[in-house]
Formats: structure tokens, sequence, C-alpha cells
């Protein structure tokens, strides 16, 4: 098993860098679906500086939590920033709506993404009282790296 922690500051460098991050750990570890994978990761992390950036006047001080664990079985991603959280709206509109029904909206398609794609999405209670959204995508190849592909 490996865990890993980062902490980045919320700019479009470390929105670059999660992607990097990403894609390199989903290529390395055999994930079922590595553009999805990425794609969601970059999502949560997307998802994380907006938030950041719009509700804090010192956006350029304040961080996310980019947290990665791999087991045999699976990849689990955790993104957790220093926003307010997940708008209720937001969240039942996840319950109501399907990606489908917002594949031309401008924005808010991105938690219903994740929902879809992934194997398992769900929100976290923080203990500062912070929501996190984690992640789980299922690794291929019977959990065996392939590091030739």
């Amino acid at each position: 098993m490996y865990e890993m922690t980062i902490q980045c500051v919320a700019t479009e460098e470390a929105i670059d860098f999660c992607d990097l991050l990403a894609e390199q750990i989903a290529r390395f570890f055999s994930v079922q679906d590595c553009d999805m994978f990425v794609l969601s990761v970059h999502e949560a992390v997307i998802n994380s500086v907006e938030a950041i950036k719009t509700l804090r006047k010192d956006a350029a001080k304040k961080t996310f939590l980019l947290s990665l664990r791999v087991t045999e079985e699976d990849v689990t991603v955790t993104v957790v920033d220093e926003g307010d959280g997940i708008p209720s709206k937001q969240l039942e509109r996840m319950g109501e709506e399907s990606l489908e029904d917002l594949l031309l909206a401008e924005s808010g398609r991105g938690l219903l993404l994740i929902k879809e794609v992934m194997d398992e999405m769900w929100l976290e209670r923080q203990e500062n009282g912070k929501c996190a959204i984690a992640m789980r995508m299922r690794r291929g190849r019977n959990g065996s790296s392939d590091i030739h592909s």
C-alpha cells in the first residue's frame, strides 16, 4: 500500500501539477480507466481552487490537500480545501440530475462527472468541519502495475 498527501497553494500551476501526478499514478498503478481517473481528479482539484479563489480574499495564501491511497485493489483520491464546502443546492442536484442533463451547461458538471465515471464517490466531513471530495477507482490487471505502457 502507498499513501501520500500533497499540500498545494490554489493556483493554475497547482492544477497542472495535480493533473500530471494523477496521470502518472493512473498509468503506473493501472487504474481501470486512466483518462476518466485523471479527468475526475482534475475536476475535484478545479472545484477546490475555484472555491478558494471565490470565497477567500487571501486566496494566494490558501491551500488544498490532495491525498492518494493505493492498495492492491484500487486507488482512492481525496481533495480537501479551505473553501466553505459544497453548497447544499449542488448536493441536492446530484441526486436529481444526471451528467447528461448538464452536458451543455457552463458549469456544475464536475461532481456529476466524478460520480458517474469513478467506481465510487463520497463526501467526507473533516475534523475542521470542511467537506472533502473522495473517490475511488479499481485497478486493472489484478492490481499489477504496468510501467511499460
